[in-house]
């Protein structure tokens, strides 16, 4: 997992946490980044430059940052990097947007996606507990992401949502 953490830009950078469903296949995973890479090198606010970068995680997590050191993202910049999220979702078919998704790191260190009920039965005949691994993905900034990215579901913000006793 510390191959998941990002190092090359300010740990104050923003970040956007998305979960990749279905997750990517190869070929689509090159696609995929490379289509990121075009809109990260062209990214401006108010046309100025964006220091911007991804990372796909497990072809299942993708994390969109803005390094705001040289140029802060606005509004429109946001709205803009939306659209072309949406436009990704329905060239690969996939969901980019769905907050009922959650995802769980497994002993081999893969994430697993699974809707809202199918974690709950999961939480409770026991696969899922306390101490699993879960994607925090409401980091907002890439030293959180790094600190707290991958943390045990009795720590983070699911363990409320989901009820989890500890």
């Amino acid at each position: 997992m510390n191959t998941w953490k990002i190092t090359d830009f300010d740990a104050t950078s923003k970040i956007w946490i998305y979960t990749i469903s279905p997750k990517l296949a190869p070929l689509q995973e090159v696609e995929f980044a490379n289509e990121l890479n075009h809109f990260c090198i062209n990214w401006t606010a108010h046309n100025k430059e964006l220091r911007a970068f991804y990372k796909i995680i497990d072809k299942s997590i993708l994390i969109l940052g803005v390094d705001e050191h040289l140029n802060p993202a606005s509004g429109c910049s946001i709205d803009k990097s939306v659209h072309f999220l949406e436009e990704l979702e329905n060239k690969y078919n996939i969901s980019l947007f769905d907050r009922m998704l959650f995802n769980l790191v497994n002993e081999q260190e893969v994430i697993q996606t699974y809707g809202k009920k199918e974690f709950e039965q999961l939480i409770e005949n026991g696969t899922i507990h306390s101490e699993s691994k879960v994607i925090n993905t409401l980091c907002s900034t890439l030293k959180e992401w790094n600190e707290n990215g991958v943390q045990l579901l009795a720590k983070s913000w699911m363990n409320n949502f989901f009820g989890i006793k500890v």
